[in-house]
């Protein structure tokens, strides 16, 4: 295959400028004006620069890449001044100019209008195999507009433009959080001189009362009237431990003297206990949810302000703030630990690129097609590369097992953590099915028993005190499941009290008088059990799925072994080996990029391309010297300085829509819930976010914002009854405004947008109802005499509360309807298509990122219609269904 004389020009990158060698710096790029078709080898290919202004000029582009720079996208090492080259018959779609914020008419390939190029995909086939451009410089131009100029983002692109690193942005970020909910508790609390039982600020001191002063048996037993221990003993020891810090300044003794300090409210009392929760949270909560932000987004490809802004996001969220560090209680904790658990079952897919996997640790290829002659028909070997592949494997059931611990942990602080249990047993047993069906029985059961055993022992060391007595235990277990209390508490905007209280249905028609409590828990239970089934099911064969994607390091290699001397494939295509960035890492590098791809991008080096003299592709020279004098970089094989794309599993992705689908599946059917059970399905709601305007993964991670913004705004209102109570009007009132102002949502612009999205104009709707009922509330005493209001307060007392019940039920529903919808999206985009597909042996090679936008690896290519029908799990799905 003979190329034709190429066409140069300058480049002169930051980094060239910063200190590489001036011959370096001023070296001319030369792009092939033709490349083969991967259709059809020698079908030419005319290429073009993409410039923002629409005219090709390099002066734009490189004005469009400043611009991008300046607006901090997600790119990672832009290089001004280089060409992004384009194929001729791609589609040409006006994307959104960095420059000027207006429409340039630049050839982008079809699938770009699903925003693939931001995701990082870039498809091979008939259309993309001549496609230079990398990941960083189109996601310059992809992504510069793609998020709101927020004040948080303002934020974060101050820090960086004074040289902040990510640490010094997150310290001042975590401290800010921490005075928030300082500021937050400086308000009143729950049951504030309200004798004789006060509220939960009573109950919590009380438990640190008892566990200070009486022995484990009489935890359970003691004063049940007076506000009974009737959490799990994890609880207690945190009490515990509270008493024993306590214990320590004379200034307390008074206010946890066992019965006499019943109902004390003194200074410091109040401080301490705030204190106690503000430890909580620098401890437990808040490195668990940056943790699992990093991991996600990270595996997504995300950058590193993007990262930032969402990590910022969900640190303020205010729902959390208001009951923990206003009505007071310790839900961080129980969130906390999920939330580790979370990150570690999201998992990164393991990469065969490293050593071990036809890589030596100096980045040489173990076996394979020499560069100079070797038979380039032989496979690769690959009994070290499987037997390294299976230690990563290993290594990620640890993760699995870790997270059974976490979680575990998680549900010895607080039962309402079961909310979350299907769908974390699901995965697990997923991966436990997986293993024994693709690796060996014997694996599948290993960490089937490491899995029960873990999670035994952490329960028995959690409930050691009350194990040696049967009454003992029983009272326990009594004390966390009591039955007795009825389906809800007070109103609560679940389908149960929606159902008791919606004015149109007739008295004698409400659950409560149908059916006893106890029938009531029956049908509740069985309610759950099918509205969660269809997201456990598709979680279970996910997590059995990317097993199988873990271990396809055979056909790997082998398609790796197939590349000729001359620099092309079996298809006579260019062959541009992987690089990687992470050797061999379990939660950096992906399998997808070799799974998918033969032939891959170009490696970015610090020389040029060169193909001035026109000989076909056989040798490699790195950085060498071309015939026309110009510096050169090798296509084969890859260098010694590793990287690598970066993929989630296909379990990974789904997991945080599943945990959502659930968690608000039992709130709104569950038995025994409380209006602040909405914390646990707001925890993934959350965690979803990223940046406003986000266009990552084809808009959809814009979408996840969008909704995850509702829904936390309609959770806090929906807490609005029990915050008035406590006296916390001003502080619900303040912290809605200002997370709401910091992450740039404006509820009521999508109402007046010329082009409206459904979110959008729900969203406006809901929150023009929630501001019409606030406003009411307060202007009814000024609107009625008091002689009319004193008879309709008597008639209707919970009239409010009621209004809040109906309008926040259905907004709940609808977004447990699109969770789920959203999950079974992403199972399709990453190849979880059917369960027929599944049993057969398809559709597993999506989840690799396949399908997926999201996922977000940068430089990697999908599949080519070649490989696609040569094996099954190469499945090329829906692109964009991705969040971030």
């Amino acid at each position: 295959m003979d190329l034709p004389e190429p066409t140069a020009r300058k480049t002169s990158s930051r980094a060239d400028r910063a200190g590489r060698s001036s011959s370096r710096s001023g070296s001319p790029v030369t792009i092939p004006a033709a490349l083969p078709s991967p259709g059809e080898p020698g079908d030419p290919f005319t290429t073009q620069p993409i410039s923002a202004s629409g005219s090709g000029s390099g002066s734009g582009f490189r004005s469009a890449r400043s611009t991008a720079r300046r607006q901090r996208t997600n790119s990672t090492s832009s290089r001004a001044g280089e060409r992004i080259f384009i194929p001729s018959n791609f589609d040409t779609h006006p994307i959104p100019s960095p420059v000027a914020g207006k429409h340039t008419g630049m050839p982008i390939q079809r699938f770009v209008s699903n925003a693939s190029l931001a995701s990082g995909y870039f498809r091979e086939g008939s259309t993309s195999s001549a496609l230079f451009a990398t990941f960083e410089e189109t996601a310059a131009l992809a992504a510069a507009s793609s998020q709101d100029n927020t004040p948080l983002r303002r934020y974060v692109r101050y820090m960086a433009r004074e040289r902040k690193g990510t640490r010094d942005l997150m310290i001042i970020g975590i401290i800010a959080a921490g005075w928030v909910r300082w500021a937050v508790g400086t308000s009143g609390w729950s049951g504030r001189g309200t004798p004789p039982k006060f509220g939960d600020f009573e109950a919590q001191r009380h438990w640190i009362e008892l566990t200070l002063h009486l022995p484990y048996d009489q935890w359970y037993f003691y004063d049940l009237q007076y506000w009974g221990l009737d959490y799990p003993p994890l609880s207690g020891w945190l009490s515990m431990w509270c008493g024993k810090l306590a214990s320590h300044f004379p200034s307390l003794d008074s206010s946890f003297a066992l019965f006499d300090s019943r109902g004390a409210e003194a200074q410091p009392l109040p401080s301490f206990m705030r204190l106690t929760v503000l430890l909580c949270d620098a401890f437990v909560y808040f490195p668990a949810v940056l943790f699992f932000l990093s991991r996600r987004l990270r595996g997504s490809g995300r950058g590193t302000r993007t990262r930032s802004i969402a990590q910022l996001s969900v640190l303020f969220q205010p729902a959390l703030i208001l009951i923990d560090h206003g009505h007071f209680q310790y839900n961080n904790v129980m969130l906390g630990l999920s939330a580790g658990a979370f990150a570690l079952l999201s998992t990164n897919l393991p990469n065969p690129d490293g050593p071990g996997f036809g890589l030596s640790s100096s980045g040489k290829r173990s076996s394979g097609p020499a560069s100079g002659g070797a038979d380039s028909s032989t496979p690769l070997s690959t009994r070290t590369s499987k037997r390294h592949l299976t230690n990563l494997s290993r290594r990620l059931s640890y993760d699995y097992v870790a997270a059974a611990i976490l979680f575990s942990l998680s549900l010895g602080f607080k039962q309402m953590a079961l909310y979350y249990a299907p769908a974390v047993f699901a995965i697990m047993l997923g991966r436990c099915w997986g293993l024994a069906a693709h690796v060996g029985f014997d694996r599948g059961l290993a960490l089937f028993s490491g899995l029960a055993i873990f999670t035994t022992l952490t329960f028995v060391t959690t409930f050691h005190p009350w194990l040696t007595s049967p009454t003992q235990f029983l009272q326990v277990i009594h004390r966390i499941f009591p039955l007795a209390r009825g389906i809800f508490e007070d109103k609560v905007a679940n389908l149960w009290c929606f159902l008791s209280v919606l004015p149109i249905i007739p008295r004698s028609l409400r659950p409560k008088e149908l059916m006893s409590v106890e029938a009531l828990a029956r049908v509740s239970m069985i309610t759950t059990v099918l509205v969660i089934l269809p997201g456990c099911i598709q979680l279970f064969w996910a997590g059995a799925q990317t097993v199988k994607v873990e271990m396809e390091v055979d056909e790997v290699q082998q398609r790796k072994g197939k590349v000729s001397q001359n620099g092309t494939d079996a298809h006579g295509r260019p062959y541009f080996a992987a690089s990687i960035k992470a050797p061999s890492s379990y939660d950096g590098a992906s399998v997808a990029g070799s799974v998918m791809a033969t032939p891959l991008r170009q490696p970015r080096h610090r020389g040029s391309i060169s193909t001035a003299s026109a000989t076909p592709m056989k040798s490699s020279v790195t950085g060498g010297v071309g015939a026309s004098g110009h510096s050169t970089r090798s296509l084969l094989p890859p260098p010694p300085r590793q990287q690598a794309s970066i993929c989630p599993s296909p379990a990974a992705r789904i997991l945080p829509y599943a945990l959502l689908s659930t968690s608000m599946a039992f709130f709104l059917f569950g038995f025994q819930v409380h209006e602040k059970s909405i914390l646990l399905p707001l925890l993934p709601l959350t965690l979803l976010m990223c940046a406003k305007g986000d266009s990552w993964g084809g808009g959809e991670a814009k979408i996840d914002w969008e909704w995850a913004v509702l829904g936390n705004n309609v959770a806090t209102f929906s807490l609005w009854p029990l915050l008035k109570k406590d006296g916390v009007g001003l502080q619900y009132t303040m912290m809605l405004f200002f997370w709401n102002w910091v992450i740039g949502h404006r509820p009521f612009s999508e109402l007046l947008a010329g082009r409206q999205t459904f979110i959008g104009w729900f969203g406006g709707l809901v929150h023009v109802a929630m501001v019409g009922l606030h406003a009411l509330e307060a202007g009814l005493p000024y609107l009625l005499s008091p002689s009319s209001l004193d008879r309709l307060t008597t008639r209707y007392p919970d009239l409010f509360p009621v209004l809040n019940v109906v309008l926040c039920t259905p907004v709940f529903g609808l977004i447990w309807l699109w969770a789920l919808k959203r999950q079974l999206e992403v199972g399709f985009a990453v190849g979880l298509g059917g369960f027929g597909v599944l049993l057969n042996g398809g559709g597993s090679g999506g989840g690799a990122g396949s399908g997926s936008g999201a996922s977000g690896r940068k430089g990697t290519p999908r599949a080519s219609p070649a490989p696609v029908a040569a094996t099954p799990i190469i499945r090329s799905t829906k692109v964009g269904a991705g969040g971030s």
